[in-house]
């Protein structure tokens, strides 16, 4: 019974070893709360965009074409004749988290903007990306991401999952989370 015990406990911990499929990084819960009201220098606001300099953007960033990028934030041909014709606004916000010491990714949000002077309040959240790379390294994500427009000027979000050296992430960014309104990628 004893040596059987024993024998059980060498091929479990020899078969820990491999870290094939392994996650490299685990992120139980990290949570962040982005206030655009009191900017930090952990947070960027981009300049003011219109929603041609957005959809340009989101393509280039992801090496999609322009269609793709227009379909992926969730516009259809009338709607995105509207948002033209009503001059929308649009801007991004990025911020890093911390994995571990050697890692840190970013969240980007690309949200539609209301703004008057100095005055700006975020209408809803558009697209949703998380951005692997970071001094030259890049890990995959499994997991999900929770977003909360909790107010015109806050915005909450939960992320959740592993990080590998190999393997691919899925992602569908696209999203319409107006103020009070969550979802879950």
């Amino acid at each position: 019974m004893k040596k059987s015990l024993i024998g059980l406990l060498c091929v479990a911990a020899l078969g820990g070893v491999s870290n094939i499929g392994q996650p490299v990084f685990a992120v139980e819960v990290d949570a962040s709360v982005i206030d655009i009201s009191n900017e930090k220098k952990e947070i960027n606001i981009s300049p003011v965009l219109t929603f041609d300099e957005m959809v340009r953007e989101v393509a280039k960033e992801n090496g999609i074409p322009i269609i793709q990028a227009q379909q992926e934030l969730g516009f259809t041909d009338e709607s995105a004749r509207q948002a033209r014709t009503a001059r929308a606004t649009y801007r991004t916000l990025s911020q890093s988290f911390t994995v571990n010491a050697s890692y840190r990714p970013t969240m980007r949000f690309y949200w539609e903007t209301s703004e008057s002077g100095n005055f700006r309040a975020i209408k809803r959240i558009v697209r949703v990306e998380m951005i692997h790379g970071y001094k030259g390294l890049s890990k995959q994500f499994g997991g999900t991401v929770y977003v909360h427009l909790e107010d015109a000027n806050r915005i909450f979000y939960i992320v959740n999952g592993d990080f590998f050296n190999n393997g691919s992430t899925t992602w569908n960014a696209g999203v319409n989370i107006g103020v009070g309104r969550n979802a879950s990628i």
